[in-house]
């Protein structure tokens, strides 16, 4: 059952990328805010019906991960009208895997032993490669470059999303959901003020986005009960394989990849599933 919750954030995630430059549109700033506003309403809707509420010390770690959660997200809807989704999801699945998973085995003991420790990083390698073979990484365009190094910093971000919620003292999965929520839609109305400097009141674009929001909250909510059932390592695992979604249905929805290159990416994407497999039996 705990494998199969984990499934759930990977499928809209994977449907979510896909959804937001075919459906919804915008710049990644009316992104941001619309997907932001689209969660923070699920996850109100969420909280009126558990009835449940958090501790001061808890709120603040779900606040933050929401907030810091903004960093990752920017990057990545940034590099996606740069370089297209199926250029980026096997990237930036890559950091969030390594990233996460160091995080999750040597900073909260979810590796033990040296052997695990050795198959764990093992796993990782065949993950790198993988993005390697499935975006030609070999041969980067100078122009791209400073997109994969965006792409880098801002990951930093989603590890903070995956790991604060790991400090809490009572680990009660959805309960969490409303104050990250809030931490989320917080941090991206204070990046649009920056950008746009001006209030959101008759955006959209943004409003459009709220679509997209409520796709994600599917995977966010179900990703914090995944959490409590599966730890760090597994449950963050699991759901990168919303790459595979994600980066197929891009390639083909969207056309941006076609022949030759679907069948070298298909591949790439077969030895990424390989290492996340891998990585659960660690």
């Amino acid at each position: 059952m705990g494998v199969l919750i984990g499934l759930v954030p990977a499928l809209f995630w994977g449907i979510y990328p896909v959804w937001m430059k075919k459906v919804t549109g915008g710049n990644f700033l009316e992104q941001l805010l619309g997907t932001s506003g689209g969660i923070l309403i699920a996850a109100g809707a969420v909280a009126l019906w558990l009835q449940q509420g958090v501790s001061p010390h808890d709120f603040l770690l779900y606040f933050l991960s929401g907030f810091l959660w903004n960093i990752g997200q920017i990057g990545q809807c940034w590099s996606f009208m740069r370089l297209g989704v199926s250029a980026v999801m096997p990237v930036t699945t890559a950091l969030q895997v390594i990233g996460n998973s160091l995080v999750g085995a040597w900073l909260f003991g979810e590796w033990q032993g040296w052997q695990t420790n050795l198959l764990g990083l093992a796993a990782l390698i065949v993950i790198v490669l993988c993005v390697f073979i499935s975006n030609g990484a070999l041969h980067i365009a100078k122009e791209e470059a400073l997109v994969y190094v965006i792409l880098l910093v801002t990951s930093i971000g989603y590890w903070c999303y995956s790991g604060f919620p790991h400090y809490v003292t009572n680990p009660n999965g959805l309960a969490g959901f409303l104050p990250q929520a809030l931490g989320m839609f917080s941090g991206s109305l204070l990046i649009y003020l920056i950008g746009r400097h001006r209030l959101p009141t008759s955006d959209a674009w943004g409003v459009r986005n709220l679509s997209a929001g409520l796709i994600f909250a599917v995977a966010a909510g179900s990703y914090l009960v995944s959490l409590q059932l599966n730890g760090l390592v597994n449950a963050f695992v699991i759901t990168q394989l919303n790459v595979v979604i994600a980066t197929i249905v891009g390639a083909v929805v969207l056309h941006e990849k076609g022949g030759r290159q679907l069948l070298i990416t298909g591949f790439g994407l077969a030895v990424l599933i390989a290492g996340v497999f891998f990585m659960v039996r660690v």
